[in-house]
């Protein structure tokens, strides 16, 4: 049983990362605008363990065939790589960035098209799970 639940989580996880990269590859593809930061801001909240969490939210405008949009998101996996004060020197408000989006759907837009380097985690995890999981399903 407990065999079945890591190859089942450890499949999961190797899956949620080929999708990851396969999205990203395909934002090479995607045509850039023209944008103008709106807001950028560091937001500090608390988990349940009382540690304080550092996010990076931005928000900005740019335009496709004359219609304005409005993103909020740096990376396909939220707020990009890095910690929350570099994005906050490298996006701040006001300034022009290039934004990058999807032109099946301008509303899907990102100001970077790589995968933060921590989404190797899923892979390596993944992989640790899954070797478990055999390990307890054959010995």
């Amino acid at each position: 049983m407990l065999g079945t639940v890591f190859l089942l989580v450890g499949t999961l996880l190797i899956a949620i990362w080929f999708y990851l990269r396969k999205k990203a590859a395909s934002t090479a593809q995607w045509p850039s605008a023209k944008g103008r930061m709106v807001a950028a801001d560091i937001v500090r909240t608390r988990d349940s363990d009382d540690v304080e969490q550092q996010e990076f939210r931005v928000a900005y405008d740019f335009s496709v065939s004359g219609v304005t949009w409005r993103g909020a998101r740096v990376s396909l996996t939220g707020s990009g790589a890095g910690s929350a004060k570099a994005k906050l020197a490298r996006y701040p408000a006001g300034a022009e960035v290039d934004v990058f989006y999807n032109p099946k759907d301008p509303a899907s837009a990102v100001l970077e098209r790589k995968l933060p380097g921590n989404v190797w985690v899923l892979l390596i995890v993944g992989s640790v799970f899954l070797i478990f999981g055999v390990l307890a399903l054959f010995y």
